[in-house]
């Protein structure tokens, strides 16, 4: 292949009908990965290299996509592939404004207002987006949306847009 990044689409789901295709659990902005990805692959299974594979077909909804590959063309076949990940690689992709979660792992993060929040413990991937868990001074949680209406990265650190966290001494 290249050196091209791979990104997640999502997780190969319950197989639908005779011919090999199968639910896609979209993984965060999969979908928009499924519609700009140039080249695709399967995750291997424990260690194997990711297999390249064809996309022959995109139908179901938006929320619920169904995909055939060129690996599957029967049923049992399709049973074969759950559970594996399909990912997408392109000069398009590699375009897209995007965070990769190692880099975000132990970033500052303050309010526009420069209030420090604490550092990047975690990234949970929710069904609309990722949430960053990061760990305020004082040893509690805080849970922030990672949306970039919502925060956007300078230098750096994480800048949370003012109002969305509770500011200390408010009332509520």
């Amino acid at each position: 292949m290249t050196d091209l990044s791979l990104w997640s689409v999502g997780t190969l789901g319950r197989v639908h009908g005779l011919n090999g295709e199968l639910y896609l659990n979209l993984a965060p902005s999969g979908l928009e990965r499924l519609e700009l990805g140039e080249r695709f692959l399967l995750a291997g299974e424990d260690a194997d290299r990711p297999r390249p594979c064809v996309v022959t077909r995109v139908g179901g909804t938006d929320r619920r996509p169904l995909v055939a590959l060129d690996l599957a063309s029967t049923r049992e076949e399709a049973v074969a592939l759950q559970g594996r990940e399909l990912l997408a690689a392109g000069p398009r992709l590699e375009e897209q404004p995007h965070y990769r979660v190692g880099d975000l792992l132990g970033s500052p993060v303050r309010t526009a207002a420069g209030r420090p929040v604490g550092t990047v413990h975690d990234v949970l991937e929710a069904p609309a987006h990722e949430i960053l868990t990061v760990r305020a001074p004082h040893g509690a949680e805080v849970l922030i949306p990672l949306v970039e209406e919502l925060v956007v990265l300078e230098d750096g650190v994480l800048v949370v847009v003012d109002g969305l966290l509770d500011e200390p001494g408010a009332e509520g």
